[in-house]
């Protein structure tokens, strides 16, 4: 049981993640969640949060203003191809059967919250998993403007990596210990940011219309 634990902590471990992969992974991880439909599962929130942790150091060596660019660019950029998807594979995507990765309810849930929140939702539905991904294919589907989608994609994707990154990044400036615990806050961030996504799943299981 021991050694289980161990091998789950090793395999959430961002330091095994960033390190093999560096920032091209970080960035692939990100675009992948923001741009492509079956990215909806990855842990984009806490990734971001100990990238920040993670910045500076021999593993993640670039400057804080570098890696929160980098990464907007990244997560402008996926929105952009998922709006695209929507806009040219939407309505082939709503005709197929539901599987794993892909649920109607989850254009269903990202098209209502958008007409609750009108472009409010293109910038804080980048915190919600689901939501974040599926957002933009919706948009794109029911063709909205695209120019204004573009204006709010850019300032979501600057809000949502900005305050993850440096929240990360002045945490450890603050308490420089916590980087020797590694692990155990990447369990705790993805127990938090996994609340939204339970709570998102269980919705559409009480209402998948919704």
């Amino acid at each position: 049981m021991v050694e289980f634990i161990q091998s789950i902590l090793e395999i959430l471990s961002p330091a095994l993640i960033i390190n093999r992969g560096g920032l091209i992974l970080l960035l692939a991880i990100v675009f992948t969640e923001n741009g492509v439909f079956f990215g909806f599962f990855l842990p984009g929130d806490s990734l971001l949060f100990l990238a920040g942790m993670l910045c500076g150091l021999p593993i993640l060596d670039l400057s804080i203003y570098l890696l929160v660019l980098y990464i907007a660019f990244a997560a402008f950029l996926g929105y952009i191809v998922s709006y695209f998807v929507g806009l040219k594979l939407g309505k082939w995507l709503l005709s197929r059967p539901d599987s794993l990765f892909f649920k109607s309810s989850y254009l269903n849930a990202a098209s209502s919250y958008f007409e609750k929140r009108h472009n409010g939702a293109i910038i804080i539905g980048r915190f919600i998993p689901v939501i974040r991904t599926f957002l933009p294919i919706c948009l794109g589907l029911i063709k909205s403007d695209f120019k204004n989608f573009m204006i709010y994609n850019l300032i979501g994707a600057l809000v949502w990596t900005s305050s993850l990154v440096l929240g990360g990044y002045f945490l450890k400036i603050i308490f420089p210990d916590l980087i020797h615990y590694l692990e155990w806050i990447v369990i705790t961030l993805i127990a938090i940011t996994s609340i939204p996504l339970i709570r998102q799943y269980l919705k559409l299981k009480r209402n998948p219309n919704s």
